[in-house]
């Protein structure tokens, strides 16, 4: 359980710098933020470095 908090916590610390920058300053660069919600988003589904390429390209 502690580590599904953790796991939480990690998703939703980078969402919530997102929307303050973004309150902000609605042109903030949030792509590095969004790069690590990425990142954490393929580790919880598990995906393959092919898996993660076929959803990147997916969404250009």
């Amino acid at each position: 359980m502690a580590s599904e908090q953790a796991e939480h916590d990690a998703l939703v610390a980078p969402v919530d710098r997102i929307l303050k920058a973004k309150r902000a300053d609605a042109a903030a660069d949030t792509a590095a933020l969004e790069r690590e919600i990425d990142k954490r988003v393929n580790g919880l589904y598990g995906l393959t470095a092919e898996e993660i390429k076929i959803v990147e390209e997916a969404r250009k």
